[in-house]
């Protein structure tokens, strides 16, 4: 049975649905990026983001159908393309408004991601989900063809949600700024529109079309993210408000042995296992030692019967934070993994009050029950995203140590310029940053340590570096290894005052605290070249591409 359609599948029409699938899974990667400065990166940010756009995606082919039934005509489709181009473009425009508004009203850890994810992006979810059933019942010849145009349209609209997916993770995220990734985006959808109606000739639609896709490639040249250095003048800095607190720490799900087995290898004998909602959590002894792991890294090690003994040295050369400010008494410490850095300041120094925020309440059980942290006073342990923590407290402190990189990953929101002046805000007069950075000096593998240095430095006027040698024979600069930044306002002293500071330190304060001499004495003393590498910052921070390099 034969019934004319209105519009030919040709390839405008292919074209279309590919770009429009590909925008929306191009958007849904980027949406962490607008998500995680906020809510951070956690399961619940990404399990709100997929849901949401799934429900989307549900809506939408329904909604499409509906509508396409009731007026198949080629104005429709350019019209849902279009108006899929104006959301994903308004995108950038109202996060920061939404965001706060959600803040605000805090409905809890789980829903405060959902309710910002339904707001910020499923509007244009279900806009662009209704394309493909659009342009099905456009291009169906003839009821006897009809399951073959739809599932030629629907495997080309996945395609390019696949295409999408990979370009947007693999490239467009890496090499641009998240607003521009949007403004693409919105882009792509307007050229889209605009080449449907030119082949319809629906020529004034066109004509609009056209326009607006001028505009939006206007914008996203202005929202190119600046990588060339400098303090970034006028940067359009979020002004994120203070944000919710954890509530919920629910026992994470045990491993089974074979999970452990393969997970472990061989050598180990395993104490704990867990999923928990950022990590699989395993805790193991080997050789005296006991062992922290994340899922495919090592984090942290404890000799079993020495607790406070070091295992790794890099431990120890965060202490270089109370000898760049000797008369420190109030410590933050951002990351806790197995304890090893708050347990050996609250050790040495007996006036020492300290900090603690743990992103994941497993790891704090974890580092209570079987790295001997101690349960006292002046060890206070809050369960939050470091950044967030800082935004929703005032309290200032004499030395911030941040100790929350994996070698295989970085948190990107607690890399940025913004963040770094949040740091500084929370500072002390004279107060210090002592930040591990995993990476090399020089070379290839050094672009993650050197845009940090650039970051920092656009913030701090003294940013100095303390790589971590393991031996006499582990003295190559371009080999990635355990880097302690240090950042302050203060002049840096010279090595041989810093070590005469830090002697007095252990002299009067501190009789247990680590010599610190091959620390001091291997502070990095040449020139840190910032050139080739970006200034990290909310809009733009391709962290994971840097670690690749």
């Amino acid at each position: 049975m034969e019934r004319r359609g209105t519009l030919l599948a040709g390839p405008a029409l292919a074209v279309a649905v590919f770009l429009s699938g590909a925008v929306l899974l191009g958007v849904e990667i980027a949406a962490s990026r607008v998500l995680a400065p906020t809510f951070g990166s956690s399961l619940y940010v990404w399990g709100a983001l997929i849901g949401v756009v799934l429900s989307g995606l549900a809506v939408g082919y329904w909604v499409g159908g509906a509508l396409a039934d009731r007026w198949p005509s080629p104005y429709l489709l350019v019209g849902a393309i279009a108006l899929g181009a104006v959301l994903v473009l308004a995108i950038p425009l109202v996060d920061q408004w939404v965001l706060d508004r959600v803040v605000s009203w805090d409905p809890g850890p789980r829903l405060d991601p959902l309710v910002a994810a339904i707001a910020l992006f499923g509007p244009m979810s279900v806009v662009l989900a209704s394309v493909s059933p659009i342009a099905v019942r456009l291009a169906a010849r003839s009821l006897d063809r009809l399951g073959r145009t739809a599932g030629r349209l629907f495997s080309i609209s996945t395609a390019g949600s696949i295409a999408g997916t990979f370009a947007t993770a693999f490239w467009l995220v890496p090499e641009h700024g998240t607003d521009q990734v949007l403004a693409v985006g919105a882009v792509v959808l307007l050229a889209a529109a605009a080449a449907v109606a030119l082949v319809e000739r629906v020529w004034l639609p066109a004509a609009a079309l056209v326009a607006g896709a001028c505009a939006a490639v206007l914008a996203v040249g202005a929202l190119a993210p600046d990588t060339t250095g400098g303090r970034l003048e006028g940067l359009a800095a979020k002004n994120w408000s203070p944000l919710y607190r954890q509530r919920d720490a629910r026992t994470p799900r045990k491993l089974d042995p074979a999970e452990v087995a393969e997970a472990v290898g061989t050598g180990f004998t395993v104490r704990e296992a867990r999923e928990t909602r950022y990590h699989r959590l395993l805790v193991v002894d080997a050789g005296g030692s006991r062992y922290l792991r994340f899922d495919s890294s090592f984090q942290s090690g404890m000799y079993i019967r020495q607790p406070f003994r070091t295992r790794f040295a890099y431990t120890d050369y965060l202490e270089l934070g109370l000898a760049y400010n000797p008369n420190a008494k109030n410590v933050l410490v951002i990351g806790l993994g197995g304890a090893s850095a708050p347990k050996r300041v609250w050790r040495d120094f007996g006036d020492v009050r300290l900090t603690v925020v743990e992103l994941d309440p497993a790891v704090v059980e974890t580092a209570y029950t079987w790295f001997a942290l101690p349960r006292d006073p002046r060890i206070d342990v809050e369960v939050d995203d470091g950044r967030r923590y800082l935004q929703r407290h005032d309290d200032r402190y004499d030395v911030i140590l941040l100790d929350a990189f994996y070698a295989d990953g970085v948190p990107f929101h607690l890399t940025t310029l913004e963040f770094v002046e949040l740091l500084r805000e929370r500072l002390t007069p004279g107060g210090v940053i002592a930040a591990n950075v995993i990476g090399a000096l020089t070379g290839s593998s050094s672009r993650i340590t050197r845009a940090f240095w650039k970051t920092y430095a656009a913030v701090f006027p003294t940013v100095l570096l303390h790589p971590v040698y393991e031996g006499a024979y582990d003295r190559t600069p371009d080999e990635i290894r355990n880097i302690i930044l240090v950042a302050t306002e203060r002049a840096a002293p010279s090595r041989e005052r810093l070590e005469e500071i830090w002697a007095d330190v252990r002299r009067a304060r501190a009789p247990n605290a680590p010599a610190l001499s091959t620390a001091i004495g291997d502070r990095w003393q040449r020139t840190v070249r910032s050139d080739d590498v970006p200034l990290l910052t909310d809009g733009y921070a391709p962290t994971d591409a840097l670690l690749l390099d």
